[in-house]
């Protein structure tokens, strides 16, 4: 079952599912999953909300788990799995929803594929939360019809697929709404209005006494050290010593937490400080003089700060990434094609985390990321390297790291997996591939001997063919995910020459939780012998050991 939360890094964005927790304390009570539904119809609770603005765990989408519960059982039908997208919209194509997904692989096959829970189908408060686009929404049909009898209930009403064909209504709506916003924001930003969004660090918040909009005003206390990381970086200083500076004086981002490199770069980038807008990855300019437009919020003075908008030209034209352009004409450099990404090729990248004190007195536990050597340092070859601002890093060779982890990670694999046996690679719905397939070969077959027109089967062969794709596409990944399970039951070292890059750096994950990697000690050269004793590996299902400082 997927949970994409990640305890070191707590995040309001995430996807999960589980048991349901009445569910969960009868099975723990010894019971079983048909003592429990006793003839009742088992759904899947599925709850989202697109901006968790909510504070103290999920408030959002327990509330829906807890309605869709009540609903289920007053219909005569039971909760046996919670599913739940958490600040997830549903309007937007490039927005992916595991939970979502998950849900309708679960529906089709008419179980969840490792409990082996019965699921007959969902219930949400309303169908906004499960679908609002037309590929999610003939996602979801498609999974309710493959499950031969599926169920929808939203809120308290029972629906049947006839009252589902609606995705066209959800997309225009959506889209009528998107046309009104860029408008209405096109507007906005020819006039030199002030737009809407999250308080930027420099200006104050929303207020309703006395009344203000948001990113308005300058904030007093944050201005002096907004205008002080515009000099800094057109003085030439780096973005990691800004935040590493900023956060060395204590000072908070606009949210309350820690200044990044990206953090500052973004800030710095913003046009806003000195009254400029980006519309479109473009600076909004008057059409009849083609001047920047300047806004109508509080925004750098020249003669009072010292920084302008020429500064801010100087600043971007060292500035290479091409999301951060905002309106400069960027250089053919920064147009990298996806097909010219190279990949990664460190063994032990964001395996490796730091393990020296940083400026916070806090072990720093950075991920160490490799990075090619160039210049005067090329002859003693790529190294491993902490980039956290806050700390004055921990670096290595990439050679002897890498020689000795793999050697480690290979006597670790001998020992605990080596012998074993590989399990048979079997995948839920095979069954269900062969009948679709052979439904389209009957279809085609009528076609071809001039049985069935055209027009009567032209939509139910685009549904067969939909759902044949989407359940190949899933035992892909199945297969995928087997293979690795499999080498390591069945391990055998001299397969590891024979692996790629890509399927090291997974069998790494799968065997090694991290690497800290501790600080030289006092008095003795960066220049020394590589010392193994200053790499402390935890094994996944091990408890991480935290070293005592020197």
């Amino acid at each position: 079952m997927i949970d994409t939360r990640d305890p070191q890094q707590p995040s309001r964005t995430f996807s999960r599912c589980y048991v349901a927790p009445r569910l969960r304390a009868w099975l723990d009570a010894g019971g079983t999953v048909d003592g429990w539904l006793r003839g009742r119809v088992p759904l899947i609770s599925y709850a989202r909300i697109s901006a968790d603005r909510l504070d103290g765990g999920s408030v959002g989408v327990t509330r829906q788990h807890r309605s869709n519960t009540r609903s289920a059982e007053a219909s005569g039908c039971a909760v046996v799995l919670h599913y739940e997208d958490n600040n997830l919209t549903a309007a937007k194509e490039t927005v992916v929803r595991p939970a979502f997904r998950r849900m309708c692989q679960d529906i089709t096959h008419g179980h969840e594929a490792e409990t082996g829970i019965p699921v007959r189908g969902c219930i949400s408060v309303e169908r906004e939360r499960v679908y609002r686009l037309p590929h999610d929404f003939v996602a979801f049909q498609d999974a309710l019809v493959m499950a031969g009898d599926g169920v929808f209930i939203e809120g308290t009403t029972l629906l049947d697929l006839a009252q589902l064909s609606g995705p066209a209504t959800e997309a225009a709506e959506v889209e009528r709404v998107r046309t009104r916003t860029a408008r209405s924001r096109a507007d906005r930003a020819e006039e030199g209005r002030i737009y809407a969004g999250p308080r930027r660090f420099g200006w104050l918040g929303a207020s309703e006494d006395p009344y203000r909009r948001g990113n308005t005003r300058r904030n007093d206390l944050e201005w002096p050290h907004l205008v002080a990381m515009i000099k800094a970086r057109a003085a030439g200083r780096s973005w990691r010593w800004i935040a590493g500076e900023l956060n060395r004086q204590g000072v908070r981002t606009a949210r309350g937490g820690r200044w990044s490199e990206q953090g500052v770069k973004g800030l710095v980038a913003n046009p806003a400080w000195w009254g400029g807008r980006i519309l479109d990855g473009v600076l909004v300019r008057d059409p009849a003089t083609g001047e920047p437009v300047v806004g109508e919020w509080d925004h750098a003075d020249v003669a009072r700060d010292g920084v302008g908008h020429e500064t801010w030209r100087t600043i971007m034209s060292g500035v290479k990434a091409a999301r951060l352009h905002r309106g400069m004409i960027p250089s053919e450099a920064s147009h990298r094609s996806a097909l010219a990404t190279t990949p990664r090729t460190y063994l032990f990248s964001g395996v490796l985390r730091c393990g020296r004190l940083n400026d916070l007195g806090e072990i720093c536990r950075s991920r160490l990321c490799g990075n090619r050597a160039t210049g005067r340092n090329a002859k003693y070859g790529d190294y491993y390297r902490c980039g956290d601002p806050n700390c004055r890093g921990v670096g290595r060779r990439v050679a002897p790291v890498d020689e000795f982890l793999e050697r480690l990670v290979l006597d670790h694999l001998d020992e605990n997996c080596a012998g074993g046996t590989a399990e048979p690679v079997t995948w839920r719905g095979e069954r269900k591939l062969a009948e679709l397939r052979a439904t389209r070969h009957g279809i085609e077959a009528s076609l071809a001997a001039g049985e069935a027109a055209w027009s009567d089967v032209q939509d139910l062969l685009a549904r067969v063919n939909r759902n044949i794709g989407s359940l190949e596409a899933e035992r892909q990944e199945h297969l995928e995910a087997r293979s690795y399970a499999n080498l390591l039951r069945g391990w055998r070292r001299e397969t590891w020459g024979r692996l790629s890059s890509r399927d090291k750096r997974e069998v790494i994950a799968r065997v090694l939780a991290s690497v800290l990697v501790l600080p030289v000690p006092t008095g003795i050269s960066d220049k020394a012998p590589f010392d193994p004793a200053l790499l402390i590996p935890t094994w996944r299902g091990e408890t991480p050991v935290r070293p005592s400082m020197p």
